[in-house]
């Protein structure tokens, strides 16, 4: 009897769900398996993940696809590989005897500010060593500020882990990260793929309590005889820690290769393009956006977002639905939206519901809608910030290009924004390019399988993992008419973002 053939699964831990994925080595999804991210909410902006909750949702889940696959005739033997991804930035202690200590905060928990200042580092040198945009987010930060709690659990923590290297060392005791998800820490040094002397003496921070870096896409460690127990797994199976879920579901969508750019919109929206090596901070304007590497070996990422993608088109659907908001009232909103003009009637949203994200990095500053008079109504309203969010594209994937010196031919899209048919056709007209949709679902899960399986050796090379033959592309091809009338709206549709000094 011939084996069966390969199964990867892949775990994408993030903000508001858990999603796992089955798929085999062509990327067609053999079973899915979803839980929610509980999260605990507190005063002035705490937010926090419940890691017991997330404990019992994880097996739960590994559990599921476990029995999925079986009753589809394919043996848990058949996994050839897990992948772990997750948010990054939030992180969480450990003692000697590996128990928990103190909460998991959120990337969006507010109780921190920004912190580079304390490190004794300038702009420049945080951004040459991160590669990290300056912001309050990420883990050195929250470190530094429970410490200054003085809470009791604090100095009894013997190692911090953050949420994906948590997972893999509950299901291999090995304690591991990801140079993607190191990354987000603000603790690791992007060129040397190691954690960095100079900020972890500035943070105080023992080199010893952080895990070990593995190069990209490497197996950390195998299922324990517990692990397999309690999931129905093989002892043994090798697991990855794939990093980082936004490299994750650009791997998903094919993102592999120099000159490829991806656009994933959800409540924010993030753009990704690859790249060879580092760009350094001169190279980047004044190091305006993310560069860092990404979640399989010899490619970094730059990555910009802004934080009110999706969720501001969902706050303008809210706010203009009237007091009970429905799904009729909603739909019937896109189709005004649908029937305004171009340009929206001189209508102008600044689509700032939270900051600007890149290339601004203004955090404070806040939406502003404009232009108004009595010929704009509530599809105007609509379409004005579709079409904003559509400048914001434009403008960053000129930069993209100005900075990479990659001329892109294509966009790809992924993430619910996807779905948007108006959306699709604004950007597709505005950057006058065609987008590609990937036909896959949970790309990030999908995304951290196939990390899985080059650490496991089920493809020989990152681009034949990426390829996912299986995995249907529509393709949207920009309508002439609207690309000659948003010709002439293009400069006011992208002149919020001209004001970053490149």
């Amino acid at each position: 009897m011939s084996a069966p053939e390969p199964i990867l699964i892949g775990l994408d831990l993030g903000s508001t769900n858990l999603k796992g994925v089955a798929t085999k080595a062509d990327g067609s999804i053999v079973a899915i398996a979803r839980r929610p991210m509980v999260v605990v909410h507190g005063a002035n902006g705490a937010a926090d993940f419940d890691l017991a909750a997330l404990d019992r949702n994880v097996v739960a889940m590994l559990r599921e696809l476990v029995d999925v696959l079986a009753g589809s005739g394919i043996p848990a033997s058949a996994v050839a590989g897990i992948g772990v991804a997750s948010i990054g930035e939030a992180f969480t202690g450990i003692d000697g005897s590996g128990n928990r200590l103190g909460p998991c905060p959120t990337w969006y928990d507010r109780r921190t500010a920004p912190g580079r200042q304390a490190l004794g580092l300038s702009t420049k040198a945080w951004f040459e060593i991160t590669g990290m945009v300056d912001d309050d987010i990420y883990s050195v930060h929250r470190l530094r500020w429970w410490r200054a709690k003085n809470e009791g659990w604090f100095n009894r923590v013997k190692y911090w882990l953050m949420v994906s290297d948590y997972v893999v060392w509950l299901m291999t005791g090995v304690r591991s990260t990801s140079p993607s998800l190191a990354a987000r820490s603000g603790m690791a040094d992007r060129t040397k793929v190691d954690w960095s002397d100079e900020i972890l003496a500035a943070a105080g921070v023992e080199r010893s309590s952080l895990p070990q870096i593995l190069p990209a896409a490497s197996v950390a460690g195998d299922v324990t005889e517990h692990f397999a127990a309690q999931t129905g797994l093989v002892i043994g199976t090798p697991v990855v820690n794939a990093g980082h879920d936004h490299p994750c579901a650009g791997l998903g969508c094919g993102l592999v290769d120099p000159g490829q750019v991806i656009d994933s919109t959800g409540t924010s929206e993030a753009m990704k393009s690859v790249l060879t090596h580092p760009l350094g901070f001169e190279e980047l304007g004044g190091g305006l956006y993310d560069c860092y590497p990404h979640v399989v070996p010899g490619r970094w990422l730059l990555s910009g977002h802004i934080p009110s993608g999706g969720g501001l088109l969902d706050w303008l659907v809210q706010l203009l639905s009237g007091p009970v908001p429905d799904a009729e009232s909603a739909e019937r909103l896109w189709e005004m939206a649908e029937a305004a003009p171009a340009g929206a009637e001189g209508a102008v949203v600044e689509p700032f519901l939270s900051g600007t994200g890149q290339p601004l990095n203004q955090r404070d500053r806040r939406a502003v809608i404009s232009g108004l008079s009595g010929d704009v109504g509530a599809g105007e309203i609509l379409r004005a910030g579709t079409e904003a969010l559509a400048g914001w594209v434009s403008a960053n994937l000129a930069l993209f290009e100005r900075f990479t010196g990659h001329v892109v031919s294509e966009l790809i899209l992924t993430g619910g924004g996807a779905r948007n048919t108006l959306s699709n056709r604004i950007k597709a007209a505005l950057i006058n390019r065609p987008l590609l949709l990937p036909q896959a679902d949970e790309t990030a899960g999908l995304g951290a399988a196939l990390v899985a399986g080059i650490g496991a050796g089920v493809f020989p090379t990152p681009t034949s993992a990426a390829a996912r033959p299986a995995i249907a592309v529509i393709r949207v091809e920009p309508d002439p008419a609207l690309v000659a009338a948003y010709e002439p709206l293009h400069a006011r549709l992208t002149q919020p973002w001209a004001q970053a000094d490149v």
